[in-house]
C-alpha cells in the first residue's frame, strides 16, 4: 500500500471519528484542498479549521470507499466514495463523492473533491 492510499484511509477514519487533530496532521503545511462551490482551502491549518466546522455540524459520519486507484509510485490516489451522516435532524445516506489526492514528504499536498 502506498502513501496516498494510507493517507486516504487515515482521512476516512478521521472524518468518521471527527478527529480534527488527525486531519491537521495529515496535510502538508502548504496543502491545497479544492471542492465545488467554495473557494480554495490553503494550508493545513485552514483545511483543518474548515473541516472542524463541517464535522461539528454532523453526527454519525460513515465513509465508504467504493473504488480506489493508486499510482504506481503511491503518490496519487483517485477515490470514489460515499458519505452518510446525520445533520439538522435528518439522515443523509450514501451521498456520492470522488477525490484526487497527492501526497508528498510532508503529507497531503493536493486534495480535490468532486460531488
Amino acid at each position: 500500500m502506498g502513501r496516498a492510499r494510507e493517507h486516504w484511509e487515515l482521512l476516512r477514519a478521521a472524518l468518521e471519528k471527527t478527529d480534527v487533530e488527525a486531519v491537521d496532521a495529515m496535510y502538508a503545511p502548504d496543502a491545497v484542498w479544492l471542492e465545488p462551490h467554495n473557494p480554495p482551502h490553503e494550508t493545513n491549518k485552514l483545511i483543518a479549521a474548515y473541516l472542524s466546522s463541517w464535522m461539528q455540524a454532523r453526527e454519525n459520519i460513515d465513509v465508504t470507499t467504493k473504488r480506489l486507484l493508486e499510482s504506481g509510485d503511491g503518490s496519487f490516489v483517485a477515490v470514489e466514495w460515499a458519505i452518510s451522516y446525520t445533520a439538522a435532524g435528518r439522515r443523509w445516506n450514501s451521498l456520492p463523492r470522488s477525490s484526487w489526492i497527492e501526497v508528498g514528504d510532508e503529507g497531503i499536498t493536493y486534495h480535490r473533491d468532486y460531488l
